[in-house]
């Protein structure tokens, strides 16, 4: 496990960078052994995992979270643990699954992070789909046995791609089942746990920082010499200061 130096490196490297390349950075420092380029390439599932068991370490096995109900508008506060959204992950091999949509048979492998990557930041939904389609689709044959390119599959085959993809790789989308107190209203919301914790990544450097300013100040230390304390030591010295 990385230590406050090491995670205040890797927020500072990638601070700017597209979501995933940040997520890919933060694994690749608290993986020992594990290189970004192993790790752009595993299904988004099993990096998904890798970020749930990361979160623990850092921050502890409860998720609070803020979302806004989309019925009434109402702000809604939650809290679930991390093993209630553990869900089987793909192979890490990311092996080739197969589907039937209509006239079509679909072989497919679950989406990685370097499918991402490789999506321009300002393409629109239709074309990020079709992108991901491009590279995940193996291989697509009509009923004739002719082989069909992706971007000339029917778009009334896409949902039938994208549930396969679910199925194959459930870690990789994660809805929760919510109930807004304001409205009385069911509804469900998307858990981005790579968003998650680099939002909460970022507000714990920022307090870090934040930390190793008045410890400077007060004691003339270095950021070093901050960033060695225990989170409890810490904590007693900033509590010395603020007297």
């Amino acid at each position: 496990m990385p230590g406050p130096a090491a995670m205040l490196d890797v927020w500072e490297r990638s601070l700017g960078l597209p979501v995933p390349r940040q997520v890919v950075a933060l694994l690749a420092a608290a993986t020992p052994g594990a290189s970004e380029a192993e790790i752009e390439i595993l299904p988004l599932g099993v990096r998904d995992a890798m970020l749930l068991d990361l979160r623990e370490r850092l921050f502890g096995p409860d998720l609070p979270t803020i979302t806004t109900c989309p019925h009434c508008s109402e702000a809604l506060e939650a809290s679930f643990p991390i093993a209630g959204i553990r869900l089987p992950a793909a192979d890490p091999a990311g092996e080739p699954r197969a589907v039937e949509a209509g006239a079509h048979r679909i072989r497919f492998r679950p989406p990685a992070t370097a499918d991402l990557l490789a999506i321009p930041g300002d393409a629109d939904a239709a074309t990020a789909r079709a992108a991901l389609l491009e590279r995940c689709v193996i291989e697509a044959r009509d009923r004739r046995g002719r082989r069909v390119a992706p971007a000339a599959l029917p778009a009334s085959v896409q949902p039938a791609i994208a549930e396969a993809m679910a199925q194959a790789d459930p870690q990789a989308l994660i809805e929760l089942h919510l109930a807004c107190a304001a409205c009385g209203k069911a509804f469900l919301a998307i858990f981005d746990i790579a968003r998650f914790l680099l939002r909460e990544l970022h507000a714990w450097a920022q307090q870090m920082l934040r930390d190793v300013d008045s410890l400077a100040r007060a004691y003339g230390w270095r950021e070093a010499d901050v960033l060695a304390l225990s989170p409890a030591r810490r904590r007693c010295y900033l509590d010395l200061v603020a007297r």
